[in-house]
């Protein structure tokens, strides 16, 4: 049973390894080739901890070798599915994920005088992201006027309306 708490723990050591400096070592290894998630240092190291501690888990119920490596390597499986799958989640979650043309109706701060005919610039917030765009508005606006963003003009650029006014998109 020892040799299967040792391979955990080897396990557990890389998981805080890839906490610590996963993606360099993703990268410097170049481990996702394959650009899956399935060679990365959190998916082997969720295997390898798993397999161990799955082995220990077999060996203590049935005292047999085959059957500890097996659940070791089921249990281990389940693991670094899990691990791609977490790891999948947390880098494509759509919800944080910054897009230009979701920027219509958000609140926005003027952080640089609007003149009335040519741009300035607003800073807000979306989707977790602080951005600063480009903006154009209809009338002058001050520096540090509260404004939402009625119409995207360019990925860089946005047109405002005063927080003030009702908020009816410009076509």
């Amino acid at each position: 049973m020892t040799p299967f708490l040792i391979i955990g723990a080897i396990g557990v050591a890389l998981a805080l390894v890839a906490l610590v400096v996963g993606d360099v070592l993703d990268g410097v290894l170049n481990l996702d080739a394959l650009d899956s998630d399935l060679f990365s240092i959190s998916s082997i190291s969720a295997f390898v901890g798993a397999f161990g501690f799955g082995g220990a888990l077999g060996l203590s119920l049935v005292d047999n070798m085959v059957v500890a490596v097996a659940s070791g390597l089921v249990i281990g499986a389940l693991a670094a599915w899990g691990a791609v799958w977490l790891t999948r989640k947390l880098k494509h979650d759509e919800r944080h994920t910054f897009r230009a043309d979701t920027l219509v109706g958000h609140p926005a701060r003027v952080i640089t005088a609007i003149p009335e005919v040519g741009f300035g610039e607003v800073r807000l917030v979306a989707g977790g992201h602080v951005r600063k765009f480009s903006a154009r508005a209809d009338r002058p606006i001050e520096s540090g006027t509260e404004v939402w963003v009625s119409a995207i003009v360019s990925p860089t650029a946005v047109e405002v309306r005063l927080a003030s006014e009702p908020r009816e998109l410009t076509p």
